[in-house]
């Protein structure tokens, strides 16, 4: 048997031995929401809104900015007209 430290005292103290999050078996949390969907559908669902938010982003990301890139070639080329 381990004879009990300062440290070891210290590190049992650290272990989480709440029911509600760590038993009994290895986890006794439910899943809610996109977890506790079957795989698939939480996979499509979760790549769904990960797709909407990207698009509602970009667009308002070119609403607001204006598109900078796009901008500054188009201005280039009104000062400098090709031959």
């Amino acid at each position: 048997m381990i004879r009990p430290t300062p440290f070891i005292r210290q590190a049992e103290r650290l272990i989480n031995r709440n029911p509600e999050l760590f038993g009994p078996g290895p986890l006794a949390r439910r899943a809610t929401g996109i977890g506790a969907m079957p795989p698939l559908k939480g996979l499509v669902t979760c790549a769904t809104q990960g797709l909407a938010v990207g698009l509602v982003g970009g667009l308002a990301y070119n609403f607001i900015y204006g598109n900078p890139g796009v901008q500054m070639i188009e201005d280039y080329y009104k000062e400098n007209p090709p031959r």
